[in-house]
């Protein structure tokens, strides 16, 4: 009897006192792999989707479950809600096919050939987590010759927030590379409302009418009742570089444009020809198109500082040599000016810190010394700001310098400003909305949180609030579009190296994290692209001390950075900027040479003749598994 008790109790004092729910991942796998097999032998389907001549069985309870458009539809009490078949207009059934699919099976095949209707599929169907998947992977493959197609799918899907912000990087990589983008197949397929779209945001060049003149070419017979309404367009502003493309077509027209008929009189045109001479018979002329150019400059790579400077051609993902700095130097100071020219500031040589100060032109390929600093720095930080290059902190061989110079570009000379409120070395500095911003560094006793900010208006640094980690040797950008600064990694002790991120918010002034970065790395240099639709992130060394080459980039849409292309060297204490460069720049003689040695050609280059770019490295095809409606 005791023994029976004993048991009751025991019995008692294991039963759950309180109700849970248990989750059984493999039970869910079972029932999606039941469910996808009903779909795939059509047992139990009650409805048939017509789509393009073909027949789609399916599960109305799974497609309204995975889909706000078909739960409306099948919930609305029209007809199509007890239909056995549903008619889909304007819909792409190789889409439709791959998206019902999805939401069965959980599992998304995206290749390159389909994703653009998928993704529009996606959006009649509202299913927005699909739209973002393919818009992620189109910005991961977003280059050149697909820029155009992108851009017009997300124009009509510009509701989505994933496509908008692919929409404004791919017209932003329309308008920088425009002379490249006129010579895909994709411009020169694009239709008339389509082109004047494009049109419509180009900042058009003079020798901008070829590209008009391609398109009109590739199918003349078609196209020349559209040639009014080009004009139209062009000549319809107050800018001057529109008006002066407007008259080169009216100048270049009769002939060119006769000889594309085939000899065939032009209908209409001589008469819209001769009006729009008469309005602008004196544009003024615009400059050459000019596009951005990454260059890498110094640093040091172990035995020794580098003079070495490499620069990336965007399309290829390659680097290439230009012309090296007179001196070698690590951890020095760089920025661009208006003028289009770089200055490299100071530096570290073994034993020395210097003082002098080179400047590189990347039209002419060519380094020049230029007035020295009044003191020598290197660790320093150094930005460009209203017609005056600034030196800000660093480090002597003795001290970390509170001090800060600046060098006027008009007088050439350099000159002592208010000196920071924290003598720092290693630091990094922006300029944002006309004033400075000193990040991180380390005094000499301690790796810094805080952060000032200088107004040259009044010449004075203000404290702002600490960042939430220390760093030494961090890399910054300005996010203009977000109206914030972005810090990557850098040391927050000797020798421990971080690979978080952050940002501040400089109409909110607080920190905030930011997407963390591959690994943990100082030393290393970072760049906004392309207004800024991308971050590159360079170099550096990493917790191993090993010196990197690598070079990542980051979008705001994926937010991810993933690895883009390599260095010709490897660069610790590097710097990096963006010069505008033409197609006939100097600097680019070396890869001329290497192109036309590579493809056996004989004659001479072309400098107004650039080579179309390539496809993106990255396959596009790819499969992702997501978790779709739980059906369980």
């Amino acid at each position: 009897m005791d023994g029976m008790n004993n048991s009751a109790r025991k019995d008692a004092d294991v039963a759950p006192t309180s109700s849970c729910v248990v989750h059984c991942a493999p039970v869910d796998a079972r029932q999606r792999q039941r469910l996808t097999e009903m779909y795939e032998r059509q047992e139990l389907t009650d409805v048939v989707l017509l789509v393009q001549g073909e027949r789609l069985p399916a599960h109305r309870v799974v497609l309204a479950a995975a889909s706000p458009f078909f739960h409306a539809l099948f919930t609305s009490g029209m007809r199509e809600s007890h239909a056995s078949h549903v008619e889909l207009h304007e819909m792409n059934a190789t889409a439709l096919r791959e998206l019902l699919r999805y939401m069965y099976e959980g599992q998304l095949a995206i290749d390159g050939d389909t994703i653009l209707a998928l993704l529009n599929t996606a959006n009649q169907l509202e299913m927005e987590e699909v739209v973002e998947i393919c818009c992620k992977q189109l910005m991961l493959e977003l280059c050149v010759s697909n820029c155009v197609h992108i851009y017009m799918c997300c124009e009509s899907l510009n509701m989505r927030v994933a496509c908008r912000l692919l929409s404004r990087a791919a017209a932003c990589m329309i308008e920088t590379f425009f002379a490249d983008v006129v010579k895909t197949e994709a411009f020169l397929n694009l239709s008339l409302p389509a082109l004047l779209q494009i049109l419509s945001r180009a900042k058009l060049k003079l020798g901008d009418g070829d590209a008009i003149l391609s398109w009109f070419s590739h199918d003349p017979k078609e196209r020349q009742a559209d040639l009014p309404l080009i004009f139209k367009s062009l000549a319809c502003t107050e800018d001057a570089a529109r008006r002066s493309v407007s008259l080169q077509l009216y100048q270049r027209l009769s002939g060119k444009l006769y000889q594309a008929l085939g000899g065939k009189p032009l209908v209409n045109v001589q008469e819209h020809l001769a009006q729009f001479h008469q309005r602008f018979t004196s544009p003024r002329t615009s400059k050459r198109r000019l596009t951005p150019t990454i260059f890498a400059i110094g640093g040091f790579n172990g035995p020794s500082a580098l003079r070495s400077v490499e620069y990336m051609d965007f399309h290829t993902q390659q680097w290439h040599q230009a012309s090296s700095m007179h001196e070698q130097r690590s951890y020095s100071g760089a920025v661009v000016t208006e003028q289009n020219v770089v200055y490299v500031l100071g530096g570290a040589a073994s034993p020395c810190h210097l003082r002098s100060v080179e400047m590189y032109e990347p039209e002419l390929d060519r380094w020049t010394l230029q007035p020295a600093m009044k003191r020598a720095r290197s660790y320093l930080g150094a930005v460009y700001l209203n017609g005056y290059i600034y030196a800000v902190g660093g480090f002597n061989g003795n001290s970390h310098l509170d001090c800060v110079e600046r060098f006027s570009i008009r007088t050439q000379q350099w000159e002592d400003i208010a000196p920071l409120c924290v003598g720092r070395s290693g630091l990094a500095v922006v300029a944002m909305n006309g004033l400075i911003y000193a990040v991180g560094g380390y005094d000499g006793r301690r790796h810094l949180k805080s952060v000032e900010v200088y107004d040259p208006r009044t010449n004075e640094w203000t404290q702002l609030p600490d960042m939430l980690h220390a760093r030494n040797g961090p890399a910054a950008v300005a996010d203009a579009k977000a109206n914030r600064i972005i810090v990557f990694g850098g040391e927050s002790r000797h020798g421990e190296r971080l690979s978080t991120s952050e940002a501040l918010a400089l109409d909110g002034g607080a920190w905030t994290e930011f997407a963390a970065f591959l690994d943990s790395r100082s030393g290393h240099a970072a760049v906004g692209f392309l207004n800024d639709s991308f971050l590159f992130c360079l170099g550096g060394s990493n917790k191993k001390d090993e010196y990197l080459d690598t070079v990542h980039r980051f979008d705001h849409l994926t937010q991810q950075w993933i690895p883009h292309s390599q260095l010709i060297d490897q660069r610790c204490g590097l710097n990096v900027v963006i010069a505008r460069t033409s197609s006939s720049a100097a600097c680019f003689a070396a890869q001329r040479q290497q192109e036309v040695k590579k493809d056996g050609i004989t004659n001479v280059w072309n400098a107004d003749s650039t080579p179309l770019p390539t496809q993106s490295s990255r396959s596009v095809t790819q499969m992702f598994s997501y978790a779709a409606a739980d059906f369980s």
